[in-house]
C-alpha cells in the first residue's frame, strides 16, 4: 500500500497535477468627468471613491504568503486617459530605497510600481509601466513571449513620500497603446509592488512562478465603457550635427543631418512606424573581439528603430537587424590601378528608410509588415594626377518581412513569417518561409514547441536556386517543479537564412534531452534553486556522420542573504569532430575527449559593494587546456553614481586551430596559446529622473602565440609539419569610449550630446605580455573621435487638436 502511494505521488509530481491556479481577480475603474493632476497627491475626490485593489501576494521570496506591507491601487478613466493612483505603505516609513537610475533600467537599487495592462485580455501581450520611487519611469511589452525593452511610450507620473510610505500617480493617454473598437471592456491586468530593502516582490493577482508566463496570470479590470481609441499620430523630428576626426587626420569634417520618425495609428489595432533620413550616428560601439573562429559575431543590434517594436518580427529565427546596413560585399576587395588611392571607403550600407506596420486584431491576430532599403554603396578612389572616380562596392538592397501570427489559449500561438531580400541590378535573390508554435495544454504544463522553415537563393545569375530547410521540435513538461523535455533539431546543408537572418552552421541533426528540478518555496538556507541536467548528440545532417556528444549537469540556488550561486559542467566523452573549422567542404578535425567545469556566484545587489565573480577550467585527454575567471565589483557611490568594472581574463592552451589552406589542398593546423584580456568600465551620474552622464570605457586585449604546426588528415587527425617557418604570431588591440548626456526637457523630447572615441583593431605580430607598455602602444595608434549633438522633439497629434 505504501508504494502504492509512493508511485501514485511521483506519477501527479511528474505530470503536474499538485497546484491549481485561482480564480482571477476583477477590480471595478471608475469613469471620471472631473481633471486629474498628476502630481502624487491623490487628493482629488474620484479617489476616494474608486474600488481599491489590495490583497496583494508575495511573488518572490515566499510565493503564496500574503505581501509584508499593504498596498491600495485605484483606477480611474475618462475619455482620452486611464490613471492609476496607489497608496504603497510602508509601516517604518524609513525604508523606501529611492536610487536614481536611468530611464528604462530595468534593476533599479529602488522600491517600484508596476502596472501592467492588456487591453485585449489574451494573457499574451501586455504593456507595462513602471515607476520607481524617484520618479524613473521604466516602459515595455510583451508580444507572444517577446520582450521589447527599447518600447517606448509617452506618458506621466509623478511620486511623493510621506510618514505613510509613498504615492504614486500616472496619466497614461491610449494613444500610448492599443484597445478594442468594443462599447463595453474587459481588460487583462495586473499591479506589481518590489520592496527592494527586503526585496519582496508581490502582485494583486497572484502569479506563480510554476506556470511559467506571467501574461497568462493576470486579473481582470471591469466597468470600462465608451472608450474610443483616439488618432495616433505622433513625429519625431530630429536635427544632429556631428564633429568627426578620422584616424590620423588632425582636421575635421563636419556634417548635419535633418529628418525624423513617425507613427500613426492605422485603426485602433494597427500602427505604421516609418524612419526618414535616419541617422544612426550615436549609437553605442560595439564590444568588438577576435574571431579566430569560422563562424560571424554576432553583435547586438543598437539601432533604436530596429530594437522598438520589431519583437513581432522575430520568429523562427529568421530576423538579424544588423543585416540591414551591412558592409558592402565589394568594400574589402576593391581593384584599383597601381598608384592610385582609396580615399573612401563606406563601412555601412546607407539606410534610405525603413517602415513597419504591425498590431493585433481583437481576435488575438497579429499581422506585421516590414520594409527597409539601403542605396548603391561607393568607393571614392584618388589617381596620380589628383583627379578622383568611384567603385561600386554594394548593390541598391531591399528587404521585406511578412508575419503573421494567432495566439489562443492565453498561452498557444502560431505563426508564419517570410523574409526577402532583392539587391538590384545582380540578379540575388534570398527568400526564407518559416513558422513557429507553441500549443501548451489549460493547465500551461505540458506543450509542444518548434519551428520549421524553408530557404530559397536566386543566385546572381538569375539562373540558378538553392534550396534548403530546417525543423526543430521540443516536447515534454515544460512548466512546474520537476519538468522534462525531448529536443528534435534538423537542419540541411543548403538551408541559409543568412541574408536576413542569423546563423552560425548548417547541416545539423540533433538530439538533446533535458531534466529540471526547481524548488521556489524557501528551504533550509535557501530562497530557491534549479538543477538541471541535459543529454545532447548531434550528427551531420547530410553525410550522417558523427559530430558530438555531451552530458550537461548544471545547478543555480539563492541563498536567504541573496548571495546567488551557480556551477556548472560538461562532459565530452568521445570528444568531437568539427566540419567547420577546416573551411573545407568534408573535411574535419578531431577534438579529443574533455570536460569543461564552471561556477559563478552574485553577491546582494542592494548593497553599497556588490560582487560579480565567474570563473572555470576545461582540459582533455591531449594537451588542450584553459581557464577564465571574471571579476565585477558594481559600486554605488550615491543614489546617483553607479559604476561597475569589469576585469576578465582567459588563457587556452595549445588550442586547435585552422591557420591556412596551401595550393594543394593541405590544410594548415597549429597549436596556439590564446591570451585575452577585457578591462571595461561603466557608469553613470543621474543629474535627475531626467538627466543622465552616461559612460563606457572598453579594452580588449588578446595574444595569440602559434607553436606546432600541423597538416590535417584525411581521418582528422593532425601530422606535425617543420617545413613552415612563417611567424602567424598575433597581437590585437581594441579601444573605445563612449560618453553620453541625455536630456529629457519635454515628454518625449531628447537632447543628447555623445564623445566617441576608437582605436580600431591594431594588429601586430610583437606579443608583448607588458599590460602598461600595450596599453601604452595603442593609445599612441591613429585614433577616430566623434562630437555629436542631436535633438529629437516629439510632436503628437492629440495635444494639438482643438479642443
Amino acid at each position: 500500500m505504501i508504494k502504492t502511494n509512493l508511485i501514485i505521488a511521483f506519477c501527479l509530481i511528474l505530470f503536474g497535477v499538485f497546484g491549481q491556479q485561482a480564480a482571477p481577480k476583477n477590480l471595478d475603474a471608475l469613469r471620471i468627468d472631473s481633471k486629474i493632476s498628476i502630481d502624487g497627491s491623490l487628493d482629488e475626490d474620484a479617489w476616494k471613491s474608486a474600488e481599491s485593489a489590495t490583497d496583494f501576494r508575495i511573488y518572490e521570496p515566499t510565493p503564496g504568503e500574503p505581501s509584508s506591507q499593504r498596498s491600495d491601487v485605484k483606477v480611474l478613466y475618462d475619455d482620452k486617459n486611464v490613471y492609476i493612483g496607489a497608496m504603497l505603505f510602508d509601516a517604518s516609513g524609513k525604508n523606501i530605497m529611492t536610487e536614481l537610475t536611468p530611464r528604462d533600467n530595468d534593476n533599479p537599487n529602488a522600491d517600484v510600481f508596476v502596472f501592467e495592462v492588456n487591453p485585449y485580455h489574451d494573457g499574451q501581450n501586455a504593456f507595462f509601466f513602471k515607476v520607481t520611487a524617484s520618479n524613473v519611469q521604466i516602459d515595455y511589452k510583451i508580444n507572444s513571449g517577446e520582450v521589447d525593452y527599447s518600447w517606448n511610450a509617452v506618458w506621466e507620473s509623478e511620486v511623493t513620500i510621506n510618514n505613510q510610505g509613498w504615492v504614486v500617480e500616472i496619466r497614461i493617454p491610449y494613444s500610448a497603446i492599443r484597445i478594442p473598437k468594443e462599447n463595453e471592456q474587459v481588460w487583462g491586468v495586473n499591479f506589481w509592488r518590489q520592496i527592494r530593502l527586503t526585496r519582496e516582490i508581490s502582485t494583486w493577482n497572484f502569479v506563480d512562478k510554476k506556470l511559467g508566463e506571467y501574461t497568462s496570470q493576470e486579473g481582470s479590470l471591469t466597468n470600462l465603457s465608451n472608450i474610443k481609441s483616439p488618432l495616433r499620430l505622433a513625429f519625431y523630428p530630429y536635427m544632429s550635427a556631428y564633429m568627426d576626426f578620422d584616424p590620423g587626420s588632425k582636421k575635421p569634417n563636419y556634417s548635419y543631418n535633418i529628418g525624423g520618425d513617425l507613427k500613426y495609428g492605422i485603426n485602433e489595432s494597427f500602427t505604421l512606424d516609418m524612419t526618414l533620413i535616419p541617422d544612426f550616428g550615436q549609437v553605442k560601439s560595439d564590444n568588438e573581439v577576435l574571431n579566430l573562429s569560422p563562424y560571424e559575431v554576432k553583435y547586438d543590434e543598437h539601432r533604436q528603430f530596429f530594437t522598438e517594436g520589431t519583437e513581432l518580427f522575430n520568429k523562427a529565427g529568421l530576423f538579424y537587424s544588423r543585416r540591414i546596413g551591412k558592409t558592402p560585399p565589394g568594400s574589402g576587395s576593391i581593384a584599383i590601378e597601381e598608384g592610385d588611392e582609396i580615399i573612401e571607403n563606406p563601412a555601412e550600407a546607407p539606410l534610405i528608410n525603413a517602415t513597419k506596420i504591425s498590431g493585433r486584431t481583437k481576435s488575438d491576430l497579429g499581422l506585421g509588415f516590414f520594409n527597409a532599403m539601403t542605396a548603391n554603396t561607393f568607393a571614392r578612389v584618388r589617381k596620380t594626377d589628383g583627379s578622383e572616380y568611384q567603385i561600386k562596392t554594394g548593390p541598391f538592397t531591399n528587404y521585406n518581412i511578412l508575419v503573421v501570427d494567432q495566439t489562443f489559449q492565453k498561452n498557444s500561438f502560431v505563426n508564419l513569417i517570410n523574409t526577402n531580400v532583392s539587391e538590384a541590378g545582380q540578379g540575388k535573390t534570398a527568400n526564407v518561409t518559416g513558422t513557429d508554435f507553441r500549443l501548451m495544454d489549460k493547465n500551461n504544463r505540458f506543450g509542444l514547441e518548434g519551428n520549421l522553415a524553408m530557404s530559397m537563393i536566386r543566385d546572381t545569375a538569375g539562373a540558378n536556386f538553392d534550396f534548403g530547410k530546417k525543423a526543430d521540435f521540443l516536447a515534454g513538461k515544460l512548466n512546474g517543479n520537476f519538468t522534462w523535455s525531448y529536443n528534435f533539431s534538423m537542419m540541411t546543408n543548403n538551408y541559409n537564412p543568412n541574408d536576413m537572418g542569423y546563423l552560425a552552421h548548417n547541416n545539423q541533426l540533433g538530439h538533446t534531452i533535458e531534466i529540471q528540478y526547481a524548488e521556489f518555496q524557501p528551504r533550509w538556507n535557501l530562497l530557491e534553486w534549479h538543477v538541471n541536467t541535459e543529454i545532447a548528440y548531434a550528427q551531420l545532417y547530410e553525410p550522417r556522420r558523427y559530430s558530438s556528444f555531451d552530458i550537461y549537469m548544471g545547478s543555480i540556488a539563492t541563498f536567504k542573504n541573496y548571495l546567488t550561486v551557480g556551477i556548472n559542467s560538461t562532459l565530452s566523452p568521445s570528444g568531437s569532430h568539427d566540419y567547420y573549422e577546416t573551411r573545407v567542404a568534408d573535411r574535419f578535425v578531431r577534438y579529443p575527449s574533455n570536460f569543461d567545469f564552471g561556477g559563478w556566484i552574485s553577491s546582494d545587489y542592494r548593497k553599497s559593494l556588490a560582487l560579480d565573480v565567474r570563473s572555470g577550467f576545461y582540459t582533455s585527454v591531449e594537451e588542450q587546456s584553459g581557464y577564465y575567471l571574471t571579476v565585477a565589483p558594481r559600486m554605488r557611490f550615491s543614489n546617483k553614481f553607479f559604476m561597475v568594472y569589469s576585469w576578465s581574463y582567459s588563457k587556452n592552451n595549445a588550442d586547435q586551430g585552422y591557420v591556412k589552406l596551401f595550393t594543394n589542398d593541405s590544410i594548415l593546423f597549429s597549436h596556439r596559446d590564446i591570451r585575452t584580456l577585457t578591462n571595461r568600465i561603466t557608469g553613470n551620474y543621474v543629474f535627475s529622473n531626467k538627466a543622465v552622464l552616461s559612460f563606457k570605457l572598453n579594452h580588449y586585449w588578446s595574444r595569440v602565440d602559434y607553436s606546432d604546426y600541423f597538416l590535417l588528415q584525411p581521418n582528422g587527425s593532425l601530422r606535425i609539419f617543420d617545413d613552415y617557418t612563417e611567424n602567424e604570431d598575433f597581437n590585437f588591440n581594441i579601444f573605445s569610449i563612449d560618453l553620453e548626456y541625455s536630456w529629457n526637457f519635454a515628454p518625449g523630447s531628447y537632447m543628447n550630446i555623445v564623445w566617441k572615441n576608437k582605436i580600431a583593431p591594431v594588429g601586430t605580430t610583437n606579443l608583448d605580455l607588458n599590460y602598461f607598455r600595450n596599453l601604452r602602444n595603442t593609445l599612441q595608434s591613429d585614433q577616430a573621435n566623434s562630437l555629436s549633438i542631436k535633438l529629437i522633439y516629439y510632436l503628437d497629434y492629440q495635444y494639438f487638436r482643438k479642443g
